[in-house]
């Protein structure tokens, strides 16, 4: 077994502080109660929802895997508080897991599987990496689409039990959101006093891998364009508002992290990356 720093000095107090808070802000599936009547009776309407919610879970198993195969990868590097935070991060994409893997069996149907949905299977094949900002860059469109469809399945408001899914899984994506926005803010500021050019290229690096795990999502909203609008979505709509919101946040945080480099601002302090994750 190889010890790559017996004791850690957990000087990051932002990374810290974002860990605290994750551990104060856990819950389960079982604090639902799954016993409410359901809404959605119809078996076209449970059809539909199936099918949606079907990139849905494919996404929380993958970030399960991937956040769980980064973890030793920060512990190789000493980013311990970071370490720290991804191992909520993968609770959090367990509970989800289970979360929708329960509801399917509350409306009796099952997923697409990977052989009738492949768009699904290589968008999230898109975002694994071994480089923990690639990763985030990648994942950023995963966590702001679910930041979107939790909004949309809160204001449908299709089964009590999923509303309260929803509210639940929007607290976890805030707070997944800031830390990203933590890291790579990090990770720009410290490119930015080694060169310039250094924080450049990496930057132009991560908006190009994000516009092409974008453009994997077009394929999914074709395939599931019928079923989507069938319960109340509109595809082509939450598109732009996810390509607008993914953009934004990955230009804020090279932005912020250029600004701290060349001393214009401080820092992030968590309440502001708690507020960049909830806007």
């Amino acid at each position: 077994m190889k010890i790559y720093k017996v004791l850690p000095d957990l000087s990051r107090q932002r990374h810290m502080s974002i860990w605290h808070k994750a551990l104060r802000s856990q819950w389960s599936a079982e604090d639902l109660d799954w016993g409410k009547p359901q809404r959605i009776t119809k078996d076209v309407s449970k059809d539909q929802l199936a099918k949606v919610l079907t990139p849905i879970i494919m996404g929380e198993q993958s970030a399960l895997y991937s956040v769980s195969g980064l973890i030793p990868k920060l512990g190789a590097t000493c980013e311990v508080e970071s370490q720290f935070y991804l191992t909520t991060w993968a609770v959090d994409e367990a509970r989800h897991t289970e979360l929708f893997a329960r509801y399917y069996h509350r409306i009796g149907r099952e997923p697409l599987p990977i052989r009738k949905f492949p768009s699904g299977y290589l968008f999230q094949s898109a975002i694994v990496s071994d480089d923990v900002g690639e990763w985030l860059s990648g994942v950023l469109i995963s966590e702001v689409l679910a930041k979107l469809v939790m909004e949309d399945f809160r204001r449908l408001d299709l089964d009590p039990v999923l509303s309260e899914i929803a509210d639940g899984i929007l607290v976890d994506e805030a707070r997944h959101l800031g830390f990203n926005h933590i890291y790579l803010e990090e990770r720009f500021a410290t490119l930015f006093r080694k060169a310039q050019e250094e924080g450049q290229t990496f930057g132009d690096h991560l908006r190009s891998r994000l516009h092409r795990v974008l453009q994997l999502i077009l394929p999914i909203f074709e395939a599931l364009g019928p079923d989507m609008r069938g319960v109340g979505l509109d595809p082509e709509a939450l598109f732009g508002e996810l390509e607008k919101d993914a953009m934004r946040r990955l230009e804020k945080s090279i932005e912020a992290g250029q600004k701290v480099a060349a001393r214009e601002s401080a820092a992030s302090n968590p309440a502001e990356a708690a507020r960049i994750g909830r806007e």
